[in-house]
């Protein structure tokens, strides 16, 4: 008798390690899921952010011409017109900061990052973005301020400028 008694004691005990592997390996899955799900639900809050600010560029001609402007030569424009580009970099700039952050954290692919990190470093190396931020990085985070003092861009990016000016040389 105390045989099966200990034979049942170490059947439960197989069964107890069992179930808490099972366990475990759900619980791993359902981690993936949530993280898969968080890196979707942030590219997405990403995309609709940029989005956003592009659309609005887009649905003002004058006011995407004056941002290409302001990229090249920010200390020719008129006080409210660096207003108005001061404002629209300032947006930019923390969509990016953003992106940043969410790299760092693991929430963008390093593939889809690249992508943007070209686009962040190309907006930065404008001659008039330059002269905005020196006067604006202070109210952005140090790692991100790093980052784009560092950084160097691994192909070259057609600018607004490029593709604003290859337009109007092919109409005219």
């Amino acid at each position: 008798m105390t045989m099966n008694w200990d034979a049942i004691a170490a059947a439960s005990e197989l069964v107890a390690a069992m179930a808490v592997i099972i366990s475990l390996l759900y619980l791993a899955l359902q981690i993936k899921n949530n993280t898969d799900s968080a890196r979707t639900s942030t590219y997405q809050s990403v995309v609709s952010e940029f989005g956003a600010l592009n659309r609005a560029m887009a649905e003002t001609p004058d006011l995407s011409i004056l941002f290409v402007q302001a990229m090249e030569d920010f200390e020719s424009l008129s006080a409210a017109d660096k207003a108005r580009c001061s404002q629209l970099f300032f947006a930019c700039f923390h969509n990016f900061e953003n992106m940043y952050y969410q790299y760092r954290k693991g929430y963008l692919e390093p593939d889809v990052w690249l992508g943007w990190q070209r686009l962040i470093l190309t907006y930065y190396a404008r001659p008039g973005f330059q002269v905005w931020w020196s006067m604006r990085r202070d109210v952005f985070s140090r790692s991100f301020v790093d980052f784009l003092r560092t950084e160097k861009i691994d192909v070259p990016v057609a600018t607004y400028r490029d593709i604003t000016v290859a337009g109007q040389a092919e109409s005219d």
